[in-house]
């Protein structure tokens, strides 16, 4: 099934369920969410190139893409997660934990974990390469839009503001064009990150 934008689900009650179940642990907007990408980030933009964009699994290409796209994004991801728990005195939701759902499609995902976002996340971190995930640019967007704004900082801890997204996302989308990768989900984000900044500057202009 196609990326859909706006994320919907066709898996409401489970939605509400799971967030339930993270309303036991933590008070609404008084997390540390960590966006990163798995099976997409920076990592695949270099492998893909020349490469198949939809590859057979059963392939040995495939398990190249394992090893050195999904195998190293998760590997860093939980280096870094890590070192946010011993950073953050505060509940730390981590989305890499949760899969394979059965039933689950990306779209489903990408509308749970924006709704967690607008809920308990107080501080929202992107770990390097997000720019290139359609899903973490997805949740950039929904942490953008919140209201009150959480906190939002790259892997370094430092500010990311709308325009650094913007620019970011902006340049992936540009790169991926120039692969065999098709940036549709990526550019719709985009669009809505540029009207975004365009709204905040009119407030600030009036």
């Amino acid at each position: 099934m196609r990326d859909k934008f706006p994320p919907e689900t066709t898996h409401e009650r489970e939605v509400w369920l799971l967030l339930a179940m993270l309303s036991t642990v933590a008070a609404a907007r008084s997390s540390v969410y960590v966006s990163t990408p798995i099976t997409s980030g920076r990592r695949l933009a270099d492998w893909f190139e020349n490469r198949d964009p939809q590859p057979d699994i059963s392939h040995p290409e495939y398990q190249e893409f394992q090893r050195k796209v999904a195998k190293l994004n998760s590997e860093h991801a939980r280096t870094v997660i890590q070192q946010l728990r011993n950073i953050f005195a505060k509940t730390l939701i981590d989305p890499t934990a949760l899969k394979d759902i059965e039933g689950w499609i990306q779209n489903d995902y990408r509308y749970f974990w924006a709704k967690v976002i607008e809920q308990y996340a107080d501080t929202v971190v992107f770990l390097d390469g997000w720019q290139f995930s359609n899903g973490c640019a997805y949740e950039f967007l929904i942490a953008n839009r919140t209201r009150p704004a959480p906190a939002i900082i790259n892997e370094d801890l430092k500010p990311l503001t709308l325009e650094d997204g913007v620019r970011l996302v902006e340049a992936a989308v540009q790169e991926l064009r120039r692969s065999k990768l098709q940036p549709d989900f990526l550019s719709l984000v985009l669009r809505e990150l540029m009207n975004l900044s365009s709204r905040q500057e009119a407030l600030v202009d009036a």
